[in-house]
């Protein structure tokens, strides 16, 4: 494993050392490049056939990196120095990942259960079973016996395509993703702060930062690379502070000027004590507060009676680390908070992630460089669930209870509103379980997942998936628990075997080059779900193809125009300008041609 600084190269164990060497530097410097590459054994930069550019899909930071190719596969990766996540830097995930690509135990062809054995079959016979069950359910019992089951793995084109075809084409509210289990939280703190899904902040907020705090969230193993930046700053004049919020003793816990390490499911008791100290202090900006917020007033009712003493209690930390921890935060004149596991599951999880967002909103700590908060996800397409309509949202943040949305959506889709489910809130995951427990779906499409092991429960799950009277198909690239239970399987591409685009928890989206062909027969994503599409011939107003693409880059297209107007606008955004950056923030269009960095910059 290479590490190539400026002026240094070294050789360093990123298994034991996952966040690699140091190159320090101030607030608001830019952080050093630092290009890491990782080649197959015997094969060096001059045996590399061509580099192609994408991003890592295999955790939240989504570093910009390059795949090497020789002689069809996939042989290693090399950072992107320009790239405005990482800097050339790679984590351990990034660096070794791609050797799933070349494993022996990818599915190449489909796979079609006959007298109870799933045995070898042809794409054809195997979609006409897929679209066939489909219509025949939609003929018998309507779209609420059909259910789609997503994850966090795809590319923004397949989301968005996914959640054409359950809510526009075929009707059905059952739409959710894996993310429901990791990550939902995020997108539900942001809502009841902000009024709407998107990060406010950037990653580049590290840089500028005098204080940053982690509620929950074991940064330096989870997103080595964001740690390395963190690391960096540490190491470098005038460091910032840091708070750390976690019941255990973490690398960024050995970090952090204040360890806060409260008993499991006490997040809300903590974090209303720290708020109520900030106010008692009146470490408040009032003028921030007067001009851009609502509920202070209440917010100051609810915290009376939260006190240090009674956190201390409750949570088990000392009295005297909550006070010099809401000093800390009181005092910052930078302040940056990230979010992650730690809080999200765990007892009032939206509960304790609002929290985080108003310490930010009394402090005024919005929308400058180093003043953010960061709800963050587990991987970075998780955000594209979220945007593109894939998990229980409707497309670009549309609210399934606002008419005008729906009209809105409809217009896009060229629709009738009514043929857009909006009835009732979308189905969420573990609701989804029951309903295909009690026989009102059946039929579910899972991608990318594997709800046979991840799912709670695990015994019910099992045996829920495994029913008779439910028609399952498994989409993915390992014959997984889940796939071995499923009526058809169908073998899928992934990155680096498709092209496409995906976006980082800081709004920052990559594209992603083809570089090898998948093995086998093995599809993309986008394509076994445009041939579900045109089996199901699904149709818009005007009689014309519900689904109006044919490859990435014209899905991409498609969704501009769905995001035209709304917070998360792509309109500035084409394959051309992507290929020439290293990675565009949303909102881009032609008041923001460059992308935006932070969000409610005006409060």
């Amino acid at each position: 494993m290479d590490e190539q600084a400026p002026s240094a190269s070294s050789r360093v164990d990123r298994i034991a050392e996952p966040w690699g060497t140091r190159t320090p530097y101030g607030p608001g410097e830019r952080w050093p490049v630092r290009v890491d590459t990782h080649l197959a054994e015997g094969v060096g930069d001059e045996d590399v056939d061509r580099w192609v550019p994408t991003a890592s899909i295999l955790h939240s930071n989504g570093d910009g990196l390059d795949i090497a190719v020789r002689d069809g596969r996939i042989v290693g990766v090399r950072g992107r120095a320009e790239d405005r996540v990482n800097h050339g830097r790679l984590g351990p995930k990034d660096l070794y990942g791609w050797q799933a690509n070349n494993s022996a135990d990818r599915l190449t062809k489909p796979l079609i259960r006959r007298d109870g054995a799933l045995v070898e079959t042809d794409w054809d016979t195997a979609m006409e079973a897929v679209a066939g069950r489909t219509k025949a359910l939609l003929a018998e019992r309507g779209p609420s016996s059909i259910g789609f089951y997503t994850t966090g793995q795809l590319f923004l084109e397949e989301y968005y395509t996914l959640g054409l075809i359950a809510h526009g084409g075929i009707g059905t509210s059952h739409v959710d993703g894996n993310t429901r289990l990791c990550t939902a939280t995020a997108a539900a703190a942001l809502k009841e702060s902000f009024a709407s899904d998107g990060q406010p902040g950037s990653y580049t907020d590290i840089d500028h930062a005098d204080v940053i705090c982690l509620y929950g969230h074991n940064m330096a193993e989870t997103q080595t690379v964001l740690w390395t930046r963190i690391l960096d700053r540490l190491a470098g004049p005038n460091p910032p502070q840091v708070l750390c919020v976690d019941p255990r003793e973490t690398p960024v816990a050995r970090h952090a000027t204040v360890h806060l390490a409260p008993r499991p499911g006490t997040n809300v008791m903590l974090m209303n004590a720290l708020l109520r100290e900030i106010l008692e202090h009146n470490w408040v900006d009032e003028a921030y507060v007067e001009a851009h917020a609502v509920g202070y007033a209440e917010l100051e009712m609810m915290l009376d009676g939260y006190t240090v003493e009674r956190a201390a209690e409750v949570c088990g930390v000392p009295p005297a680390d909550l006070r010099e921890a809401a000093r800390i935060i009181g005092g910052a004149e930078r302040l940056l908070s990230t979010v992650l596991q730690g809080f999200y599951q765990s007892h009032q999880a939206t509960a304790a992630a609002v929290q985080v967002n108003n310490i930010h909103i009394v402090r005024g700590m919005l929308g400058r460089p180093g003043c953010s908060v960061l709800q963050m996800n587990g991987q970075p397409t998780a955000q594209n669930t979220r945007e593109c309509g894939a998990d229980g949202d409707l497309p670009a943040f549309r609210n399934w209870s606002n008419d005008a949305h729906i009209e809105d959506l409809a217009r896009v889709w060229n629709v009738d509103p009514m043929d857009i489910p909006h009835y009732t809130a979308p189905t969420h995951a573990m609701q989804m379980m029951r309903y295909v427990e009690d026989g009102s779906i059946r039929f579910l499409y899972v991608t990318a997942t594997n709800p046979a092991v991840s799912m709670p429960e695990l015994r019910r799950m099992r045996r829920i998936l495994s029913q008779e009277r439910l028609f399952l198909v498994v989409q993915d690239i390992f014959l997984s628990e889940t796939a071995q239970l499923a009526d058809v399987v169908l073998p899928a591409a992934t990155w680096g075997e498709k092209t496409g685009t995906f976006t980082n928890v800081d709004r920052t989206v990559h594209l992603s080059e083809k570089a090898v062909d998948p093995p086998g027969e093995a599809r993309s994503d986008l394509d076994i779900l445009l041939d579900y599409a045109r089996r199901l011939d699904l149709r818009d107003q005007d009689g014309a193809p519900l689904v109006k693409w044919s490859t990435a880059e014209e899905a991409f297209e498609g969704w501009k125009e769905c995001t035209r107007g709304r917070p998360c606008d792509y309109t500035g955004m084409s394959y051309d300008k992507l290929r020439g950056s290293g990675g565009i923030q949303w909102p881009c269009n032609d008041e923001h041609p460059d992308g935006t960095e932070r969000i409610y910059v005006d409060g």
